[in-house]
């Protein structure tokens, strides 16, 4: 591509905002040329800035946040829509867009068809899924980011791509787009259109329905790491808890005098509260209240750490921003109530565990796990502060093997006085601290 753009044009490329290539200021009598280079390279179809040019994220082959494999994901949509999709011109203006995870780097806010992958038990199983988001788009003025509908299996998210997008075809009114009819026909239209594909046959039917694409092995999330944490780990989730419990605390008292509303607020408060402090361990804080209950569901409920009851009271909350009657914030504050106890339980563990982790790994335990292989691995975390670097080295060392050696460059002062120390009192075994050109190498073994 660059000796392209060297010979028939201006010697520039330039990258845009869709995950493509442009090659500006092409001579005119090169255009024949360079057509021939790029159809020896397989770059010479046609579909750019059209519906079939997808934009997506790395997503799990190479990325340590990715949950679920997007560009699998993509090259699924793609061979379906060539085969059961009749694309016209006037459809050109839908955007579809993935990510593997709720990070934004595939775009999946503002398309008009968005996915971003998640991880959810199914008949037991866990499954790899991705949050449907439809009628996201930008436009000269303004961007409208795409509403959360439904979160489906993976392997159905190109019958969603292809169902959402026949239902506009054939019910759009004159010139409609496909985020006008969005907005016109609303979530609920949508919701009861794709619900059907929440479900899958039981595996031994269908056990490719249950691994995510391009993959042959049990989906897990055993290899993916967390990000970074927020802080103080456990100070902070203690934090939460203790404002969850006195939300709790005043709401009951709110109660007692028949203040609906304060009760409604107080519950809401408090179940807030509660997710925060086990977003903590995903390296999560949120000043929206809704984006912090909607991840707590995705990373949290639908991943069974606390029953999945409480699906339906994130949903309330959507729905009613207040309480409308005594029984209903009653009804609320007894919720709040439940899940706050679970989350402590989910604490108690994490401590008796000395672990930061709560994401399980799969359908099965991790003490049924046998023969696990040792392995070696290493982690730079030159200008990382206290107590960020003991909670990422605890981190790494939790997706290890027992036996395993982890090397960890610390820069020298209190990370290389602290972070030994805090490693040793989790029962792992310092093998060496080496001083190496002005920052220290510790080298671990993990308990």
């Amino acid at each position: 591509l660059a000796d392209m753009a060297e010979s028939f044009a201006g010697g520039k490329l330039v990258a845009t905002v869709n995950q493509n290539l442009m090659i500006p200021w092409v001579k005119e009598e090169a255009f024949g040329n360079i057509f021939s280079e790029l159809k020896k390279i397989d770059l010479h179809k046609a579909g750019t800035e059209e519906i079939r040019d997808i934009t997506c994220c790395p997503g799990s082959e190479t990325c340590n946040l990715g949950i679920t494999a997007s560009r699998g994901l993509v090259e699924s949509l793609n061979t379906e829509m060539e085969k059961e999709l009749e694309i016209s011109k006037d459809m050109d203006h839908i955007t579809i867009k993935a990510s593997g995870c709720p990070n934004s780097c595939g775009q999946h806010h503002i398309a008009s068809i968005g996915f971003h992958g998640g991880a959810k038990k199914l008949n037991g199983i866990l499954t790899p899924h991705y949050e449907v988001l439809l009628g996201g788009r930008v436009t000269e003025d303004k961007a409208i980011f795409g509403t959360s509908v439904i979160k489906i299996p993976a392997k159905n998210a190109p019958e969603a791509m292809k169902t959402s997008i026949k239902d506009y075809k054939n019910n759009k009114q004159g010139e409609e787009s496909f985020g006008e009819y969005f907005d016109r026909m609303g979530k609920a239209h949508f919701r009861e259109l794709l619900d059907p594909l929440k479900t899958l046959p039981d595996i031994e039917q269908s056990p490719e329905s249950y691994i995510d694409y391009g993959s042959t092995q049990k989906f897990s999330l055993e290899d993916r790491g967390q990000g970074e944490c927020a802080g103080a780990v456990t100070d902070m989730i203690t934090d939460r808890i203790s404002e969850a419990e006195r939300a709790q605390f005043q709401g009951k008292l709110s109660l007692e005098k028949k203040n609906v509303k304060e009760t409604g607020d107080h519950a809401r408060r408090s179940v807030i509260a509660s997710a925060r402090a086990l977003l903590v361990t995903e390296g999560m804080d949120f000043n929206d209240d809704w984006e912090c209950l909607k991840k707590f569901q995705s990373l949290v409920i639908d991943m069974e750490i606390v029953s999945a009851q409480f699906a339906k009271l994130i949903d309330t909350f959507e729905e009613n921003t207040e309480a409308s009657d005594e029984k209903t914030a009653e009804l609320w504050l007894s919720e709040s109530g439940l899940l706050l106890e679970e989350c402590k339980a989910v604490q108690e563990k994490m401590q008796s565990d000395k672990s930061l982790r709560i994401r399980v790994g799969g359908d099965e335990s991790k003490d049924k796990a046998t023969g696990a292989v040792k392995t070696s691995a290493s982690i730079d975390l030159l200008g990382v502060k206290c107590p960020f670097n003991y909670v990422k080295t605890k981190i790494k060392l939790e997706t290890m093997a027992s036996g395993s050696v982890l090397e960890v460059l610390l820069d020298d002062g209190e990370p290389s006085e602290n972070v030994p120390k805090s490693i040793k009192n989790d029962g792992h075994k310092v093998i060496s601290l080496v001083e190496e050109q002005g920052h220290y190498k510790l080298t671990i073994e993990k308990a």
